[in-house]
């Protein structure tokens, strides 16, 4: 009696082996793309700089079509300054005897909106747009760090609802508010620092742990 056998082709059966893999790394990259950059975005909302800075991420899997065993997950940001600063902590300093103008909650608003055609674009609130706007005049009072520059007391702080607009219109009084002889609308300072808010190394670092399993839960057997 005798038996006979077909040998496999092994080149056919490794070239499918291959392109499974190829399939499920890929997917599982897709997926960490995604992932990371939704947690970046969420970082950059959560450290109270807006959905505006958190969208300037971007997240790429290459290859952009089909697969590849070699596939890698990409991402970028829109604004890599401000980012940088927001990660590491930075301290602004300005020359020529100028100060940076930090607006206070009396302001009205921390942001104006531009109009552009049909876009909108914003800027951080300036004493100069602030005295447009309003059609106040600042008066500045030197203090041992720099100085504020102030309102007489007529204009009023605007009401909580309207804090977070990024226009507005003057509320003012007839007289003096509970005998205050002024508002201070803006604090001036040599340099501010900006404190450490967000952790990207520590975001990307936990899902370059998760490419194993995210790779594993896309095989097909």
């Amino acid at each position: 009696m005798k038996f006979s056998a077909a040998v496999p082709d092994l080149r056919e059966l490794m070239a499918g082996t291959e392109v499974r893999i190829a399939k499920s790394v890929t997917a599982g990259m897709r997926d960490v793309t995604d992932g990371l950059k939704q947690d970046l975005r969420a970082d950059v909302v959560r450290a109270g700089l807006g959905q505006r800075l958190a969208n300037t991420w971007r997240g790429q899997t290459f290859p952009k079509t089909g697969e590849s065993v070699e596939a890698a997950a990409y991402l970028s940001t829109n604004a890599p300054k401000l980012i940088d600063a927001f990660d590491r902590g930075f301290t602004i300093t300005v020359r020529n005897r100028k100060f940076l103008a930090i607006p206070t909650p009396d302001a009205g608003v921390r942001q104006i909106s531009v109009k552009r055609g049909a876009a909108s674009t914003g800027y951080v609130l300036t004493p100069a747009a602030w005295e447009r706007e309003t059609g106040v005049k600042l008066r500045f009072v030197p203090t041992k760090t720099g100085g504020v520059l102030v309102a007489d007391a007529f204009y009023r702080r605007q009401a909580a609802r309207y804090q977070g607009r990024k226009s507005f219109r003057a509320i003012k009084e007839a007289g003096p508010a509970q005998g205050r002889s002024f508002v201070v609308i803006f604090v001036l300072v040599k340099q501010a620092k900006l404190r450490k808010r967000l952790d990207v190394e520590a975001i990307a670092k936990a899902w370059a742990e998760r490419v194993p399993s995210a790779i594993a839960a896309k095989w097909v057997a």
